[in-house]
This record gives C-alpha cells, sequence and structure tokens, in this order.
C-alpha cells in the first residue's frame, strides 16, 4: 500500500522532461544553436542564481527579472551596453547585498 516511489519518480522525470523539451523548442526558434553559447547563457543562470541567494526559488526569479530588465534598458539606450549592464547590475548587488536579494540563510 502506499505511493509507489518509482511510479511518482518516473513521472516527475517525465513531466521535467516534456518541459525543458518545450522549453528548447522555443529557445530554438528564437536563437540559433551553437556550442559556443552554452557559457554565456550559464553565466547569466548564475548571476541570477547569486542575485537571488542560493537556495532561494523565488530569488532566482527576482534575480533574473532584475538582469532582464537591466539588459533591455541597457540595449535602449545603446546596443552594445546591454550585457555591460547587466553584468554592472550583478556586481552592484554584490556590493550592496553580498548575499544576496532573499538570502535563505543568514550570518550572525
Amino acid at each position: 500500500m502506499g505511493i509507489d516511489n518509482k511510479v511518482l519518480y518516473g513521472l516527475a522525470m517525465a513531466i521535467a522532461m516534456a518541459i525543458v523539451a518545450i522549453a528548447g523548442l522555443y529557445l530554438g526558434m528564437r536563437t540559433n544553436f551553437d556550442p559556443a553559447a552554452g557559457p554565456s547563457r550559464l553565466l547569466y543562470a548564475f548571476e541570477a542564481v547569486v542575485i537571488g541567494g542560493l537556495g532561494s526559488l523565488w530569488g532566482t526569479l527576482a534575480g533574473g527579472m532584475l538582469l532582464g530588465v537591466s539588459q533591455a534598458i541597457g540595449f535602449r539606450l545603446d546596443p552594445g551596453w546591454g550585457t555591460l549592464s547587466s553584468h554592472l547590475a550583478f556586481l552592484a548587488v554584490l556590493v550592496l547585498k553580498p548575499n544576496g536579494l532573499f538570502p535563505r540563510t543568514r550570518d550572525r
């Protein structure tokens, strides 16, 4: 009796892989697939996690939104400033709040 862990794990993995496949399709329609494009996207993901605070899901969402808005403002000002503005926003958050916007734990 009870819930079969293997079935539940398999169902969760199937749902997760379906979501990843849909996200990959949308990304493929919007941009080009390039073997060298991974590190730059990984850098933005790392910055979003650090801005939000390690271990905070909502903080990661807020960090991603902050990076996106700062990039959009930077691209409006000058096409070459979009990437720079997002990295400067990351550095500003690190200087002002080193634990992130929504830290999971607090240093005492």
